[in-house]
């Protein structure tokens, strides 16, 4: 059976008796990221045996902890989480995880909470989280609407050639209603010159 080595198990033990509110791993340079109540906290890893399996044995854990769940999120039911239908579930706790798949589980829930989109944004900031979250009325009035929207207009360069992300992505922040004067009229400028952002 497979387990943590000595040093991260007590490591962990320390990390999982603090207010867990999101868990990052970098598994390229072999480090667990947390966001707690006291801020964000980072763990370098020792596996003992093959990384991939390490990095399972420890997502099993944090599951554990977080869910009651031992065998881990999941993965199979990543179909149904991306259609929304995570209401009743214990989104803080698929936070907790160090899971990709959880992250947008909890990014596409209709329950989705101002509080949790910060959560979710600081375990895995993409465009198309950004762009998800921001549809949901609490988010784009909370604390995270202007946020979310500052980053999307200013990674809407990268979208380049691609005309439906940028197409959803102008029609996202138009409807959030989280735009100042400024990034409006940037917008405008770009929709006279390309037709995907009119």
């Amino acid at each position: 059976m497979e387990e943590l080595s000595p040093e991260d198990q007590l490591r962990l033990n320390v990390l999982l008796s603090q207010d867990v509110k999101a868990v990052r791993i970098d598994e390229p340079s072999g480090t667990l990221h947390a966001l707690t109540a006291e801020g964000e906290a980072s763990m370098p890893l020792h596996p003992n045996c093959r990384a991939d399996k390490y990095f399972r044995v420890l997502r099993e854990q944090l599951s554990g902890h977080a869910l009651g769940s031992p065998g881990g999120y999941p993965v199979y039911l990543s179909r149904w989480t991306r259609h929304g239908q995570m209401e009743s579930a214990n989104l803080g706790g698929l936070l907790q995880i160090g899971e990709p798949e959880a992250v947008v589980a909890v990014v596409h829930s209709p329950a989705l909470t101002d509080e949790l989109a910060g959560h979710a944004w600081w375990a895995m900031p993409t465009i198309e989280n950004a762009r998800l979250m921001l549809m949901r009325d609490a988010v784009a009035r909370g604390r995270m609407g202007p946020v979310l929207s500052d980053f999307l207009v200013e990674h809407m360069a990268f979208l380049q050639e691609d005309h439906l992300a940028i197409m959803d992505t102008v029609a996202v922040l138009l409807h959030a209603g989280t735009l100042g004067a400024a990034a409006r009229e940037a917008i405008w400028k770009r929709g006279k010159r390309q037709n995907s952002h009119y």
